[in-house]
């Protein structure tokens, strides 16, 4: 008797299974594929991506109707400000780069362990981007949250977690909430509907719309990344920025800058005080400006650090992201012959004392036959008003004729203690002793924190200007 109950309760189980598994595609199933409305976006696959996009165009003013499905922590008391959310969508005007519509907390509701948005909008005729991501995976279980970031790469990788510790009761833990998003994943996406209208009248396209006279891009697709490319400038121009990078506190992690390249002299740089919120994790920055440049030769450079990136999203990603990075244009169609890329410029070295490790006092003597204009590159540490590692030129009588300044530097990466000289001096017919010393820690190969950016140079050179 006992083995005869045990096959029913399991069979019922199973009946049980299979209802409750009907009821949840029923009600997950898009409103839209029941109406039969054609669609013309759809976004899914977030087991391997992190964020998915396609644009599309408008002819005319038209209703479209959105249905997505993505999740977010419960937050009690203020579940109408739940955004963003660890899985949502929105649309972007491919022209003008802003938000038209966001999924979050007021305009979705909860089914199960999802965020449901099903709504329709009226858009008027132009190019627009629906863009869903999916950078983390959170839970909550009354007033306690957990939430963690899901890498992809280290999913690819093949790497695999054990639950343990005190949050693996609640399946709190990483390994447990990992193995719940792998469990969601699947359902998450966005599709986008056209009612009452015939698809073949919405063309799309691959997002990101270039839009026109883009002389320059530098996309930050990676962590730890460094690009820089040098452009002339044939006769003053109108120059259009749009920079997206990250950003907390006073500090810019994530960020450009536009170099004269002669004078080695900033003429634009993407600051905490000038950049804006640009959605998402309140670390994302833009900085969008207009800017007037002379004729001369230019560097544009742009820089990320160990974190937050295309590569791996550790907080929702900004409203923009496939253009994270620096994008340069020229407004006027007659200013676009005047911009084109170059080389970097060549700069014969006069001297060098460059990879210095801990406790070295290093020299090197350079000799100039005639008064002229040199190049100094100097990378060291410096906290405070202090330089810990210093450089600095001698004349012939032993005295200084250039110090690196903690207060003339400029950030040099990873750590915010790396600092960066790069000035032009004038320098009289002569001969010259190069110095760099540094202290106990913290110098190149045994770096006790984030190393520079070019490593290489962790010291101080001298270059001659042609």
């Amino acid at each position: 008797m006992f083995p005869f109950l045990m096959s029913e309760a399991a069979a019922l189980l199973r009946v049980l299974q299979a209802v409750a598994l009907f009821v949840l595609l029923a009600s997950f199933a898009p409103a839209a594929l029941r109406s039969g409305e054609p669609r013309i976006v759809a976004l899914h696959g977030f087991e391997t991506a992190e964020v998915r996009q396609q644009g599309f165009t408008l002819p005319r003013a038209m209703k479209i109707h959105i249905y997505a499905k993505g999740g977010g922590v419960r937050r009690f008391g203020r579940a109408s400000m739940e955004n963003p959310l660890f899985a949502y969508g929105w649309i972007l005007n491919a022209a003008t780069r802003e938000v038209v519509w966001q999924m979050d907390g007021s305009n979705t509701r909860r089914n199960w362990e999802y965020r449901i948005a099903d709504q329709y909008l009226d858009l008027p005729a132009g190019s627009y981007e629906a863009t869903f991501a999916n950078h983390g995976f959170g839970q909550s279980l009354l007033f306690a949250q957990w939430s963690r970031n899901i890498d992809r790469r280290a999913l690819h990788a093949g790497r695999t977690e054990r639950p343990h510790g005190f949050l693996a009761a609640f399946g709190a833990d990483e390994a447990s909430l990992l193995r719940h998003w792998r469990e969601q994943v699947g359902n998450y996406g966005m599709e986008i509907y056209l009612p009452g209208g015939d698809p073949k009248e919405v063309p799309t396209f691959d997002a990101p719309l270039r839009w026109r006279n883009i002389v320059l891009a530098l996309p930050a697709v990676t962590d730890s990344g460094h690009w820089t490319q040098a452009f002339q400038v044939r006769k003053p121009v109108t120059l259009h920025i749009y920079a997206e990078g990250e950003g907390s506190g006073r500090r810019m992690h994530d960020y450009g800058w536009i170099t004269e390249a002669r004078t080695r002299a900033r003429v634009w740089e993407m600051a905490m005080d000038k950049a804006q919120y640009a959605g998402g994790g309140r670390k994302n920055r833009r900085q969008v400006e207009t800017i007037q440049l002379p004729a001369g030769d230019y560097e544009a450079t742009f820089v990320t650090d160990d974190s937050h990136s295309p590569a791996d999203w550790n907080v929702a990603p900004p409203c923009d992201p496939a253009l994270y990075g620096l994008t340069l244009s020229v407004p006027s169609d007659a200013d676009l012959p005047a911009i084109s890329m170059t080389k970097s410029l060549a700069w014969p070295v006069l001297a060098e004392l460059a990879r210095l490790g801990d406790d070295q006092d290093r020299s090197a003597v350079f000799t100039l036959a005639g008064a002229q204009s040199v190049r100094v590159y100097a990378i060291g540490e410096g906290d405070g008003d202090e330089m810990a590692d210093e450089g600095w030129i001698e004349d012939a009588t032993g005295k200084r004729v250039w110090t690196m300044e903690r207060s003339r530097t400029v950030h040099a990466g990873g750590s915010s203690k790396n600092r960066l000289a790069d000035e032009v001096i004038s320098l009289q017919k002569g001969a010259y002793t190069l110095r760099f010393r540094t202290d106990d820690s913290h110098a190149y190969g045994r770096w006790n924190s984030d190393a520079p950016w070019d490593p290489e140079h962790y010291g101080v050179t001298v270059y001659a200007v042609k």
